[in-house]
């Protein structure tokens, strides 16, 4: 995994160190990039929005109504342009000049588009947001990435999203974890593992076959038409989960 360098004029987006090492030890030798960054209430942004986002960008993110959706929306476009900026290793030219620019398919999935550089050339994209948060990865591999903010109408809805055997090993890898905390990680885990996978499949068709702990977090496998791992752990009172998938 690639760590962030700050540059001039440009926020460090790095994320926690305890991130990078969960991440190499559950997805070993895979290269990948990730950037996070902490939401202000209050909407303010650590950059300009004219200073990295293209005028059409720009006039996108003015039209939104909702202040929160402001919010979120430019917070995952400065992780994933922050991610973009050190893979290209971007020239002291204007950011927000670039001949490129983050698309999304019908089913809001990003992908790059315009004259994309050649070392985003190939990759793929996951964005998320969620409570105070909003983080992007970028790899080779097909990759999904979630953030949830721990609350508890999780608690709630978990009849969606969990089975009580999923419970049951949940509680046997997170004993020391409350049932809020574990229903969150089991969630935004399956949220990056549905990204990742083709097909967008339902929560209830995969099931949290297995885990164990990591350095930082753990290890959760599921199991759906196929079987795939998740690097997922508990930070400042939010769920983070990383899905990495062959292509």
């Amino acid at each position: 995994m690639q760590a962030n360098f700050p540059a001039a004029g440009w926020p460090d987006l790095s994320p926690p160190p305890a991130f990078v090492s969960l991440l190499a030890e559950v997805f070993p030798g895979v290269q990948c990039q990730v950037s996070l960054l902490p939401l202000a209430k209050d909407g303010s942004s650590p950059i300009l929005p004219a200073d990295f986002l293209r005028p059409d960008e720009l006039s996108l993110w003015q039209s939104f109504a909702s202040d929160k959706r402001k919010r979120e929306w430019l917070g995952g476009r400065l992780c994933a342009y922050d991610c973009a900026r050190r893979l290209t290793a971007w020239p002291e030219m204007p950011f927000q000049a670039r001949d490129w620019w983050l698309a999304a398919d019908e089913n809001g999935r990003p992908f790059w588009q315009g004259n994309v550089p050649r070392a985003l050339r190939g990759t793929d994209i996951s964005l998320s947001h969620g409570g105070g948060y909003a983080l992007a990865i970028i790899a080779a591999n097909r990759v999904g990435a979630d953030v949830e903010v721990c609350q508890a109408k999780v608690e709630r809805v978990a009849a969606r999203f969990c089975h009580a055997e999923e419970e049951d090993t949940l509680a046997r890898l997170l004993p020391e974890k409350d049932r809020l905390a574990r229903l969150t990680l089991l969630w935004s885990a399956k949220e990056s593992l549905r990204k990742a996978a083709p097909g967008l499949p339902g929560f209830l068709a995969m099931r949290l076959a297995d885990g164990n702990r990591a350095d930082h977090g753990w290890r959760l496998t599921f199991a759906w038409e196929k079987r795939a791992s998740v690097a997922a752990t508990l930070y400042d009172g939010h769920a983070f989960a990383f899905c990495l998938l062959e292509k």
